[in-house]
């Protein structure tokens, strides 16, 4: 399901207009900018994903009717979307999941840095969960979070193949709902979606 499509389920659920929601909505599917499948879902539609939007857009939105709308909501509705009514953990994506021998989590003094590069490890104990944060998925988090300067620091730490489009090819899904959007939603997209 692509970023308007999603807008426009916000706006049936919440009101408003379906540009209230965008930013939202691109924020969690930014992960196609590093790979271009069904696999991008990996990395921010979750929990984790969850808190990092409003980590980053805040709490709550105004909508264009003037109605205050979570944005753990929005952001919540994005994953059920897309996983067939399901909003996972990191834990579901990652458990099973094993990184490669030769993977790099990288020592940096930067507290602050330092302190985002494991956060999904603290949110899982899954240390797959590192692909989110080192990788070059990571570094588009901190230049976005934190700018250039930090996401630089973490850039020179990471060898350049840790890309989360090599680190995700051997990657299997086990359950349905990492499949299939909501039935329901692409019902409704094909009878109104058009607006």
């Amino acid at each position: 399901m692509d970023v308007w499509k999603h807008c426009l389920l916000s706006k049936r659920k919440f009101g408003g207009k379906p540009e209230d929601y965008f930013e939202v909505h691109n924020f969690i599917d930014s992960s196609k900018l590093f790979i271009f499948h069904t696999k991008h879902r990996i990395l921010l539609h979750n929990l984790y994903g969850i808190e990092l939007c409003v980590f980053i857009f805040g709490h709550y939105i105004i909508n264009s009717e003037g109605k205050t709308i979570l944005i753990r909501d929005i952001a919540a509705e994005h994953c059920k979307e897309d996983l067939s009514g399901y909003v996972p953990t990191l834990n579901d994506w990652f458990i099973n999941f094993q990184l490669p021998y030769n993977f790099v989590i990288p020592e940096i003094n930067d507290t602050e840095l330092r302190s985002f590069i494991y956060k999904p490890f603290l949110r899982s104990t899954c240390k797959s969960s590192f692909i989110i944060t080192c990788s070059d998925f990571g570094v588009y988090l901190i230049e976005k979070i934190y700018g250039h300067d930090k996401a630089l620091k973490l850039a020179n730490e990471i060898p350049p193949e840790q890309t989360v489009n090599n680190l995700l090819k051997n990657y299997r899904f086990e359950h349905k709902w990492q499949l299939f959007p909501d039935r329901n939603e692409l019902i409704w997209l094909q009878k109104h979606g058009k607006n």
